[in-house]
């Protein structure tokens, strides 16, 4: 095993989760377009500003450069945009500041109790669901129903 990929796993078992910090990046765009990264290091809340005015500074060298084919993401197109220059941010802080990119299931979660059950403790799941329904018409429906 690789020297640098056995250190990560030593930090990554001493860290304590308390210590992960989470941060929310987001754009929105034009006719509501919206993107959102939650990005996840152990740093102060100081520290990260301090990296993503970095990679801000970073992702306005690149305005208007040609991206080369191969080169950062590979993509072949030049930083003219604001989806795009959100996407160098986000690249900067995880290939270069080592941000962990995370996810969260915002329709589930889980709930601890006590005393509800036969057991001291329980532990809950709570899925939110979206039901879709036509809204029918009663005099069509009635119209309907005498043909």
């Amino acid at each position: 095993m690789p020297a640098n990929v056995f250190i990560g796993v030593i930090v990554l078992y001493k860290m304590k989760m308390s210590d992960i910090r989470l941060f929310k990046i987001c754009y929105q765009w034009y006719e509501g377009e919206y993107q959102e990264t939650l990005l996840g290091k152990q740093v102060t809340e100081e520290e990260f500003e301090k990296d993503i005015t970095e990679a801000r500074k970073f992702a306005q060298s690149l305005l208007g450069k040609e991206i080369e084919e191969g080169s950062y993401l590979g993509k072949g197109y030049s930083v003219a945009c604001l989806p795009e220059y959100y996407h160098q941010i986000i690249w900067f802080l995880v290939e270069k500041k080592r941000y962990m990119e995370c996810s969260s299931d915002k329709d589930v979660e889980y709930y601890v109790e006590d005393g509800s059950t036969e057991n001291p403790i329980a532990v809950e799941k709570k899925v939110k669901k979206i039901e879709w329904q036509k809204i029918k018409d009663k005099e069509e429906e009635k119209e309907a129903a005498e043909k």
